[in-house]
């Protein structure tokens, strides 16, 4: 029996958007920019009413970084910057001997929810759990690592409450919302991928207009958010990050918990407020409908290449055939229906090796890097 129940709004088939005289007002072969660009900005606003508004301002990035080691050609370093006063990203930066001085393509990885490890994980230091090895290949969370390999500067990220990133607890969101009543933390996540794309803007090695975003899971899910709000990423790939509004029977705050059900001690989510503006929905009675939708945030991607991946359980649930259908209206009228990509694997919550095999070549397609290896496993046959 499915433990999940659709929240009102979210189930695909409802209309949800009101893009300017209706949803298919942008199917015209005559579209314009300008069109597209006032019912951009709608979709934003609605976003952030619900997410909370990003900071006016940015801080001085105010940077560090420390040569750590060299393994198998690929220099580590570990790195740090300002995403606000009093709070720095911390990041591993994985430079393979293939970069040239100059001009190569980067990818910021963004780690799915670990029990600790963060940006460790994704650069292939650690498994789930500090004391966990690195995964092995057929259910390897290290892209970070992975993608160095195949030849790509990448920054691998510690999202807020994991890895060094750590306040009060593991998942606790009780110290940001101190300091952020008002805000969210994937709009945090997605402010710290912006800070992100401003420290490899600083990097001499880095072309500035060769820079995307992977994630899998939570790390896939901002990595969708940042494709929608920062303009700088050429590229972004979401691997099974949760896209569509439910809530887990046995879990019924997944989006917004309140105060009276945060477990401090608990497992990870059990002290995380993702999203605090959502509560509102979970109101008794309520019968409100969410705004907004997955398939918008794919449409602010446009014209940009977004490629989206599920396991076919997760495709059917979220119904993501439909809604990239809906979102390649907008990448089509924009004369960029080629850059929207949907594609699903057998198997569970994963990101196996068909599917890097294709989320790799599809990134060098788009940020026009050529593989420095023909495998990113060693001495492994997979």
């Amino acid at each position: 029996m499915d433990r999940r129940r659709f929240l009102a709004g979210g189930v695909a088939g409802t209309t949800l958007l009101s893009l300017g005289t209706g949803r298919n007002s942008l199917r015209a072969e005559h579209a314009s920019h300008a069109d597209w660009q006032t019912e951009r900005a709608e979709l934003s606003r609605k976003w952030l009413e619900l997410l909370g508004n990003f900071p006016g301002a940015k801080c001085p990035l105010a940077p560090e970084m420390k040569k750590v080691d060299v393994k198998d050609g690929i220099t580590r370093y570990h790195v740090s910057f300002s995403s606000e006063t009093n709070d720095r990203v911390t990041a591993w930066l994985l430079v393979p001997e293939a970069a040239r001085p100059k001009s190569n393509p980067a990818i910021i990885c963004v780690h799915a929810t670990t029990r600790g490890t963060g940006k460790d994980r994704a650069a292939g230091l650690a498994g789930k759990w500090p004391a966990d090895p690195p995964d092995k290949p057929p259910a390897s969370r290290a892209y970070g690592l992975e993608l160095a390999r195949w030849g790509y500067v990448t920054l691998s990220i510690d999202l807020l409450g994991d890895g060094e990133r750590v306040a009060e607890g593991l998942y606790d969101s009780r110290a940001f919302y101190r300091r952020h009543p008002d805000w969210s933390i994937i709009g945090k996540n997605t402010w710290d991928v912006t800070r992100s794309v401003d420290f490899l803007e600083t990097l001499d090695l880095v072309d500035n207009k060769r820079i995307g975003c992977v994630g899998h899971s939570l790390g896939g899910h901002t990595s969708l958010f940042s494709a929608a709000f920062e303009p700088r990423l050429a590229a972004s790939c979401c691997n099974c990050g949760v896209l569509a509004w439910f809530t887990d029977l046995q879990d019924p705050y997944h989006w917004a918990r309140p105060e009276s059900a945060i477990l401090k001690d608990g497992p990870p989510a059990l002290a995380y407020v993702y999203i605090k503006n959502f509560s509102r929905f979970y109101e008794p009675g309520s019968t409100r409908q969410v705004p907004v939708d997955f398939e918008s945030l794919m449409m602010m991607a446009a014209p940009r290449p977004l490629l989206i991946m599920a396991n076919e359980p997760e495709v059917a649930d979220y119904h993501l055939v439909d809604k990239v259908a809906q979102a390649e209206e907008i990448y089509r009228a924009l004369g960029a229906g080629d850059r929207l990509d949907l594609f699903s694997f057998p198997g569970g919550h994963n990101y196996p090796p068909v599917a890097k095999r294709h989320s790799f070549n599809w990134l060098d397609r788009w940020l026009d890097h050529t593989p420095a290896v023909p495998t990113i496993w060693p001495n492994e046959s997979v």
